[in-house]
């Protein structure tokens, strides 16, 4: 054999090699091999949430990506306190917490809360926005077809409206409570245990507004029970393209407190577990048929994101709540 040609045949296999290393793919090559067990997801609400929803349809299709079974677990309470507490306090690698802002909220709601929803937990990928209206009875929208028509009717009276909410410190009052101060809507809010009872007392007109997933209510809607004023998004819905975004429906320009679940790890998982993590979820959300089937069967949109998008994203809403509570005076309790 060529010694000349032996030599450059093994430089340039060198000099492959140090390109390899120096390119992205290498980092995937050396991360961890993840999971090496079960998968569980941790979920802050009951059975039938929209992040409980998403985690049981997307659950199969992690399995079929990661080749370990994935387990979606409910730990109801405190509004997902209970099980972001569970989350942290299993910390072995393997369990995911699938939160909405109601975690993020209870920094500044919950008196002496065991865990900082801003440094104990790493975000890992938005994984959905929720897609909200708000809606009034069919009574109630003989006097105000359009929400600026609300806004009106709602200062014709002292008390002004009813809102139907879920507790003073939830998404949905707080966002109500945001909106409304840039709206000027006066109103009170009336609250329930639950959709279906605050439902029926929107259409019995014992409250005249409330915010709702678009699916929840599309039926009454389809039917005239109920009437959408607005959609709390930048741009209008697929499913109710005759809906107004609130921009549209009264000039609001400020925040939108869009409701959203997405994936968090304990503090100390490593960023290569984190990526691994945040790509699968990506992959899901590049296959096209199957997000359009998911989301027909959801009050939201799957989203594009990353750890690092997620991150700032999360800080950025963080503060806007916290000058938010400082404003409306509301503290922990």
């Amino acid at each position: 054999m060529n010694c000349h040609s032996t030599s450059s045949s093994r430089r340039n296999f060198l000099l492959g090699v140090a390109a390899a290393s120096l390119s992205p793919l290498s980092s995937f090559a050396q991360a961890p091999t993840w999971p090496t067990r079960p998968v569980k997801i941790v979920v802050g609400t009951g059975p039938g949430s929209g992040t409980d929803t998403i985690s049981r349809l997307l659950a199969p299709r992690l399995e079929g990506i990661w080749r370990q079974p994935v387990i979606v677990e409910n730990k109801a309470g405190a509004g997902g306190i209970v099980g972001t507490e569970y989350t942290l306090a299993a910390n072995d690698g393997h369990t995911l917490l699938m939160a909405s802002p109601s975690m993020l909220l209870a920094k500044y709601t919950t008196r002496n809360l065991r865990f900082d929803p801003l440094t104990d937990l790493i975000p890992v990928y938005r994984v959905f926005n929720t897609q909200v209206v708000f809606v009034t009875n069919a009574k109630t929208a003989q006097r105000a077809k359009t929400m600026a028509e609300l806004v009106a009717l709602s200062k014709s009276s002292p008390q002004g409206i009813f809102f139907g909410g879920a507790g003073r410190a939830s998404f949905f009052n707080l966002s109500m409570a945001l909106l409304a101060q840039s709206m000027g809507v006066h109103y009170s809010a009336v609250d329930f245990n639950g959709m279906g009872p605050l439902t029926l007392a929107l259409l019995r007109d014992d409250v005249q507004l409330a915010l709702s997933g678009h699916l929840s209510v599309k039926g009454q809607i389809d039917r005239k029970e109920l009437h959408a004023l607005a959609v709390v998004d930048r741009k209008r819905l697929t499913a109710l393209p005759d809906v107004p975004t609130l921009e549209e429906a009264v000039g609001y320009k400020g925040f939108l407190p869009i409701s959203w679940g997405g994936i968090f790890v304990p503090k100390g998982t490593p960023a290569a577990v984190a990526n691994i993590i945040a790509r699968a979820f990506g992959t899901l959300y590049a296959d096209e048929p199957a997000r359009k089937s998911l989301e027909a069967r959801l009050s939201g949109t799957l989203v594009p994101s990353s750890p690092a998008q997620f991150a700032r994203e999360y800080a950025e809403e963080a503060n806007v709540w916290k000058n938010t509570f400082a404003t409306l005076g509301i503290v922990p309790e």
